[in-house]
């Protein structure tokens, strides 16, 4: 099964400094290399955004992007159905929208979600526990 990669996971995978890095590494490795990730298609501007705003050179952007239109990702189209079972998500888990978007691809797929973030662990697997939220919190 293809697990569903939230960006915080991936952001601090290719980020040593960041204070997570050590568990991302395990998260993102512990999934075979010859298999996608599955991720909503707002993925890829949720981690250019995070490394823009940080101030990440120019040429990291360029090839994180090129990574994450590669292979490793497929990105899940946000049509009308994703994006009413994320509003129903975000409004009984209470969670924010972009992680209620990942929650839907996972629930919506019958894949585990990978996460570093606590609360949409805990809000997501209180709200729907048929979603499988692998998580190091």
């Amino acid at each position: 099964m293809n697990p569903v990669l939230d960006a915080s996971v991936f952001i601090a995978f290719i980020s040593p400094r960041e204070r997570h890095h050590p568990e991302a590494a395990r998260l993102f490795a512990s999934h075979p290399d010859t298999s996608p990730y599955l991720v909503p298609a707002l993925f890829r501007v949720e981690v250019l955004a995070a490394l823009a705003r940080r101030g990440d050179p120019v040429a990291l952007l360029d090839t994180v992007d090129a990574i994450v239109r590669g292979p490793r990702f497929f990105a899940v189209p946000l049509d009308v159905a994703l994006l009413d079972e994320a509003a129903s998500i975000a409004r009984m888990a209470r969670i924010r929208a972009y992680d209620a978007v990942y929650a839907a691809v996972a629930r919506t797929r019958g894949a585990p979600l990978f996460t570093l973030d606590a609360e949409l662990s805990t809000r997501v697997t209180a709200a729907f526990p048929e979603v499988r939220v692998v998580s190091t919190a």
